[in-house]
């Protein structure tokens, strides 16, 4: 049995529907037919769409409206993205305010 089998089931659905995010990315204004995302993650179809179901139900994944049979990640990671952008920015202020105040000549 290999290392990744025994992996219990949950780690396994875990890892699936990651790749599932990795397979969708740079796909979001046409999206990926249901069959070409099994395909490539090299599990039933079945499979692929419980997982894609359950991105869904978290806000992850979505079906294209009027193209049913096509997938693609929502606006939510791209929101993760931009507010840890924010947070470094902000973060990055703070660093840059401190290294002025301790780098000044006395008066």
């Amino acid at each position: 049995m290999s290392a990744r089998k025994s992996k219990p089931e949950s780690q396994q659905a875990a890892r699936r529907m990651l790749g599932l995010i990795w397979i969708l990315q740079g796909n979001t204004f046409h999206g990926l037919r249901l069959k070409a995302i099994a395909d490539v993650t090299k599990q039933l179809p079945g499979t692929t769409l419980r997982d894609l179901e359950v991105l869904a139900e978290e806000g992850i994944a979505e079906r294209i409206p009027g193209r049913d049979d096509y997938w693609r990640l929502t606006p939510r990671l791209v929101q993760l993205a931009v507010a840890h952008q924010h947070e470094m920015a902000a973060v990055q202020a703070r660093l840059d305010e401190t290294i002025q105040r301790y780098s000044r000549k006395p008066t």
